[in-house]
C-alpha cells in the first residue's frame, strides 16, 4: 500500500461500478455526461433520510438513556436531511398516499420500533466510527482506488462489526421480509467490498451485518440484522472480478463507446431513468447538454464520501 490516495487518482465505488453493470450507457450518461433527471427519487430521499436518523440513534442512545427522547432526536435528523432533498415535512393526504410507504410518519414509526427492539444492543455495544470512508488500492492497477463509506463500525460482544443500514419495502406476511431480499445480501458485491476495504483498517473486524429495515404502510415494527462474513478466497475473487469491471469501463472509455444493455431497461424501481433518451437517440447523436427533464450533477466520490479524512496528515 505505497500508493497516496490523491484527488486526482482513479477512484470507483459501489455506486458507479453497479451503474455500469447495469448498463454500460446507463454509466455513460450518469458519470460520464454527470445528468440525472429532475425531481426526487423518493426511495433514495428516504433512505438517506432514514440513515441520517440512524446516526443519531447508534451516537445518542448511551448518552441520552430515554427511548422516546431519542426516538424524536433521530426523526428531526430525518427530517433535516427530508426537507435538505426539497420534499416537505407536512404532507398532504394527496401527497402521504403518493410517497407511501415511504413518508415522515411512518419513519417515526419506524424509529420508535426499532429503538425498542435494538435497545439492549445499544446500550452493549461500543461505537468505535460513524461514515467510516475507507479506500485501497486495487491490486495491478497503479493509481486505482476502490472506495466506501462504512455506516457505523461497533464492538459488540468483543467482535468488531461492520453495520450497514438498509431499507426496502420487499414484504411478506410471514416473516416480513421476502427471502430473496435477505438472501440476496449474501452475495452482494457492496456488503463483500465493505468487508475487505473495512478489514484492511480494523484488524479485527470478523462480519458486516447488513441492519434490514422494513418500510409499510401498517407494519412498522419489522427489522432483521443479516450477519455476512465471506472467507477470504471469496474476498480475493471479488478483487479480481472488480478489477475486471474497472478495466471494462476502461476500455469503453479508450474506445467511447457504450453500449445498451436493453434488458436493464426495466428495473426494481421502475424504468431506467434514461431509457426516454436511449430509445430515441443513438449513441452517436447524443447532445452535449442535457435535454429537457435533465440536469447536470457531477457524482464525485471523493466528496461525497468525505475522502478527504483519509489523506489529512499525509506526506
Amino acid at each position: 500500500m505505497n500508493q497516496k490516495l490523491t484527488r486526482t487518482a482513479r477512484i470507483y465505488d459501489n455506486s458507479q461500478l453497479s451503474c455500469y453493470k447495469d448498463c454500460p450507457r446507463k454509466y455513460y450518461l450518469r458519470h460520464k455526461k454527470d445528468w440525472r433527471s429532475e425531481g426526487t427519487a423518493i426511495p433514495l430521499v428516504f433512505g438517506l433520510s432514514w440513515h441520517a436518523g440512524q446516526d443519531v440513534v447508534w451516537a445518542y442512545a448511551r448518552k441520552l438513556g430515554g427511548q422516546d427522547e431519542l426516538a424524536n432526536m433521530a426523526m428531526a435528523k430525518f427530517l433535516e436531511t427530508w426537507e435538505e432533498e426539497g420534499l416537505p415535512a407536512e404532507m398532504s393526504i394527496e401527497d402521504a398516499e403518493r410517497y407511501a410507504p415511504r413518508t415522515p410518519m411512518i419513519a417515526h414509526e419506524m424509529y420508535a420500533s426499532y429503538i425498542k427492539e435494538r435497545w439492549n444492543m445499544l446500550m452493549e455495544a461500543k461505537l468505535l466510527a460513524v461514515e467510516q470512508p475507507f479506500a485501497v488500492p486495487m491490486p495491478g492497477m497503479d493509481g486505482t482506488w476502490y472506495v466506501g463509506r462504512l455506516d457505523k463500525v461497533i464492538d459488540f460482544k468483543g467482535q468488531t462489526l461492520i453495520i450497514e443500514h438498509k431499507t426496502t419495502t420487499a414484504y411478506k406476511k410471514d416473516g416480513g421480509f421476502q427471502s430473496s431480499y435477505i438472501e440476496g445480501w449474501y452475495t452482494d458485491s457492496q456488503i463483500k467490498g465493505y468487508q475487505f476495504g473495512g478489514g484492511l483498517y480494523f484488524n479485527d473486524l470478523t462480519q458486516v451485518w447488513v441492519d434490514a429495515a422494513l418500510v409499510h404502510k401498517k407494519e412498522h415494527g419489522h427489522f432483521r440484522f443479516v450477519p455476512v462474513a465471506h472467507q477470504m478466497p471469496i474476498i480475493e475473487e471479488w478483487i479480481k472480478d472488480t478489477g475486471d469491471w474497472i478495466a471494462r469501463v476502461e476500455a469503453d472509455a479508450a474506445r467511447n463507446y457504450w453500449p445498451k444493455n436493453e434488458n436493464s431497461c426495466m428495473g426494481k424501481f421502475g424504468p431506467c431513468t434514461f431509457l426516454d433518451i436511449c430509445r430515441t437517440t443513438p449513441d452517436n447523436a447524443i447532445p452535449k447538454e442535457p435535454p429537457p427533464g435533465y440536469m447536470i450533477e457531477k457524482w464525485v466520490p471523493f466528496d461525497v464520501l468525505k475522502l478527504e479524512k483519509l489523506t489529512e496528515g499525509a506526506d
